[in-house]
């Protein structure tokens, strides 16, 4: 049944269509008649629901008359009674704490104890759904659980509590997250749990214990199965939408859940997402059947503007309509205008975010400092440069963030956006979807790159999480979130507007885009009519096949191998390549001067020359050039320092290359303004920066990315091969230790695993405190009050990096 068909056909009615059209833009227009009608509409819709459950259109319709009415008129009789109806309690709890409405009699004054007694869940009151999924979730059986939820509807805190109610049955627990930001944010949650048993946040960490937690990445619960013959007795699958992408990091999701269930007959996973509609397209195996649990209500109902060409306009989803509502200057006006205490301003690319923070900050008013903004502008200048572009936006309330910006810099100012009030704007792209809990209270969109349905009504739950609405001080007004949809030739594309992306918001439920053809539903026939890459599909699942087969030969290992790290998507894996590669292999093993080279010179040797005509990523063939060689060992000869060390280096090295001619320099797509032809190959994508046409400011800021850049390139590519090394003997184990970790020292690889640099490593020993970090019997690292009063005594940046950790 088409409900929202329905509720869109009632527009037909003059006298709803002038009414919503006043409750839209207007409200104080309504005259007594209307606001009857408005509030009978709503009551009808929902006895309706009461009749039919299918029709949860209706009552989202009814709850945003009910809601619109009683926050403007300050009448909030009619939302305590639906609250109270529906299951809103929350809402309903709120209403009478802030003592908005009068009870008439005994039995109508005691609803608040009894949804404080049935509802209450620590320090927060629970929706009825809440409750009751979230219990359903505690008490099943059941070995494969789907739990689907609204953003801030504590996804998270059931992954804790469902551990602790299966503790006795489940020895081996991993809980699988998307990004390592995630992963940091969880493993705090976890070990305040104070379980008792370990750790684990890396692969590495595992050293055959029984029993264990582990919080990893796909790619690093992989390496951890791919290298012990173990598996997990239950899996949690955060962000579980995700494995509908195709992505490599999906791929590697669904090979990680496949694998698991291979080993181990009887596994049970939690599937968790606010994202996934048809939860059977989350199967892999046929044998699957997964119980569901979902909250198909979301008490929060965002009003949504769009800004074109100086004109605003508000958009109602229900009748699905554009109103004129008045003319404003130009963006930033309107942004500023309309600017909440927490304002996010949403881009696409990390250098069109840097753009934007560097135009608002010109045109918003410098704050007052306070003591705790001064102490994070000294920060940024000693640990990373005193031109740092945040810190002049520091002044004016700014920050920004993208994938672009080093880790701990990134999750210090995410921290420190949450801590100081006096920060008004954050602009930021998708590293804002990872499931990091910021406290925003209006969201300004101003590119729609890549901003689909899913991704854009997980972007607009990020705006007032209920733990915000419903603190001590119920803010009843923030469950109608501000979102505005910004348009600009600049920053959304030339003569383009919102209205087609604003009017996929008239559904809140969107199909599953199954892309993974590992998946049990993936549509073949659909792939191929939509030519939709269906050679692509067909290797992935070629290589899936060959990942679970068993190796026959030389040959078919080295190639399973290859897959198991990743480097499909650094070559075309054919039997040639494979035996070439092992040929070299062999020829490095029988001449011992070969062996004695530079690692990158072995790599270089092994992994691409020759090999060409086999590699498909770009950023990797640099290294057939010896410049690119020569950058590489700079920069492992540098990984020791600090990261404000490193970026003064890398800018000396910038002024070099200008002064010998030689200024164009890889930085990636994210900040490349021009293709460069290298040799015998040509990239037609912008990858690369002219440091020539820079100034001394831009230089430094753009050594800051690049450090992140070459970061992500070791880690994630050139770490393969490291791997694939030593599995052949062409690293011995200490000069693998030395090229990942920085170091051979046992205790400080311990140490680096858990998420501390080989740096601060060095700094706390520079400081005589290693002594005070200890292993307990779990192997989890525990620190002295010593350490705690060394803690104390840290500035604000080095005690958060700590922290972090420890």
């Amino acid at each position: 049944m088409d409900d929202n068909r329905l509720i869109q056909n009632l527009k037909t009615l003059p006298l709803y269509n002038s009414a919503i059209e006043k409750l839209t833009i207007s409200p104080n227009q309504l005259n007594e008649n209307e606001k009857t009608f408005l509030l009978t509409v709503a009551l009808i819709l929902l006895r309706k629901y009461e009749r039919d459950h299918r029709l949860t259109t209706f009552v989202e319709l009814a709850y945003y008359i009910i809601l619109k009415y009683s926050l403007f008129f300050k009448d909030y009789d009619p939302l305590y009674d639906f609250s109270v109806n529906i299951g809103y309690y929350p809402i309903a709890q709120a209403i009478t704490d802030l003592k908005e409405i009068q009870f008439n009699s005994i039995s109508s004054s005691l609803i608040p104890t009894l949804i404080d007694d049935g509802f209450k869940k620590d320090s927060i009151i629970e929706t009825y759904e809440q409750k009751h999924t979230r219990n359903e979730v505690l008490k099943s059986d059941s070995k494969d659980i789907c739990y689907i939820a609204p953003t801030s509807f504590g996804k998270s805190s059931i992954i804790s509590e469902h551990i602790t109610a299966n503790w006795d049955n489940a020895k081996r627990v991993a809980v699988i997250v998307p990004t390592k930001s995630l992963l940091m944010q969880t493993y705090r949650a976890i070990r305040k749990k104070k379980l008792d048993t370990k750790i684990i946040i890396h692969d590495e960490m595992y050293n055959n214990e029984d029993r264990f937690i582990a919080i990893l990445t796909q790619e690093r619960a992989l390496r951890l199965l791919d290298k012990h013959s173990i598996f997990f007795d239950c899996m949690y699958i955060d962000e579980a939408h995700r494995l509908f992408d195709r992505d490599s990091r999906a791929i590697l999701l669904s090979r990680l859940i496949k694998l698991n269930r291979q080993r181990n007959k009887d596994p049970k996973i939690i599937y968790l997402s606010p994202l996934v509609t048809n939860t059977s397209n989350l199967i892999i195996d046929k044998s699957q059947i997964i119980f569901e649990q979902r909250i198909r209500f979301n008490i929060k109902e965002p009003e949504y503007f769009e800004y074109s060409k100086n004109e605003v306009f508000k958009y109602n989803r229900f009748i699905n309509k554009f109103f004129h509502i008045g003319i404003s200057g130009n963006m930033f006006d309107y942004i500023i205008q309309n600017a909440t205490e927490k304002s996010f301003c949403y881009l696409y690319a990390p250098r069109k975010i840097e753009q934007f923070a560097e135009k608002l900050s010109k045109v918003v008013n410098t704050i007052k400092e306070s003591e705790q903004l001064r102490e994070v502008i000294r920060n940024l200048k000693k640990y990373v440069h005193d031109e740092f572009y945040v810190i002049d936006y520091l002044r004016k309330g700014i920050i920004y963030l993208h994938g672009k910006m080093p880790d701990n810099v990134k999750e210090y100012l995410e921290c420190k956006y949450s801590e100081i009030p006096d920060l008004q704007f954050i602009i930021a792209n998708k590293v804002i979807l990872e499931g990091i809990n910021l406290p925003i209270s209006s969201l300004f969109i101003l590119n729609g790159t890549n901003l689909y349905g899913k991704d854009l009504i997980n972007l607009i739950g990020r705006v007032n999480r209920l733990d915000q609405v419903f603190t001590q001080s119920p803010r009843l007004d923030l469950l109608m979130p501000k979102v505005h949809f910004v348009n600009s030739d600049e920053y959304n594309r030339k003569n383009g507007n919102f209205e087609n992306k604003i009017q996929i918001l008239q559904s809140s439920v969107f199909e599953d885009k199954v892309k993974n053809p590992i998946l049990d539903n993936f549509n073949w026939d659909d792939a191929a009519k939509n030519n939709d890459n269906d050679e692509k599909c067909k290797e992935i699942v070629k290589n899936e096949e060959l990942f679970f087969s068993d190796s026959n030969g030389p040959i078919q290992e080295l190639k399973r191998k290859m897959i198991a790290l990743g480097m499909n998507n650094i070559y075309t894996i054919t039997d040639e390549l494979c035996q070439t590669i092992l040929g070299k292999i062999d020829r490095i093993k029988n001449h011992p001067k070969l062996h004695e080279g530079h690692f990158l010179e072995r790599l270089r040797y092994l992994f691409i020359r020759h090999c060409d005509g086999s590699i498909v990523d770009d950023e990797f063939a640099r290294l057939k050039n010896d410049k690119a060689i020569a950058y590489y060992k700079m920069f492992f000869n540098n990984r020791k320092k600090s990261l404000k060390e490193n970026i003064a280096r890398e800018v000396a090295y910038f002024k070099r290359r200008i002064s010998e001619g030689d200024s164009l320099m890889y930085i990636g797509e994210s900040y490349g303004e021009q293709p460069y032809t290298l040799t015998g190959r040509n990239s037609y994508h912008n990858v690369y920066v002219d440091l020539s046409r820079k100034t001394n400011r831009q230089l430094v800021n753009i050594a800051i990315v690049k450090q992140k850049v070459e970061e992500d390139f070791v880690c994630f590519k050139l770490r393969m091969f490291f791997q694939l090394m030593l599995d052949y003997f062409i690293l011995s184990e200490d000069e693998y230790y030395e090229i990942i970790y920085g170091t051979t020292d046992r205790k400080k690889i311990h140490l680096v695993k858990t998420g501390l640099t080989i740096n601060l490593i060095n700094r706390l020993e520079n400081d005589d405190q290693l002594k005070n970090i200890n292993i307990d019997k779990n192997g989890n690292l525990v620190t002295n009050h010593k350490f705690d009063t060394y803690l104390k005594d840290a500035d604000d940046f080095y005690r958060f990096e700590l922290n972090r950790i420890l």
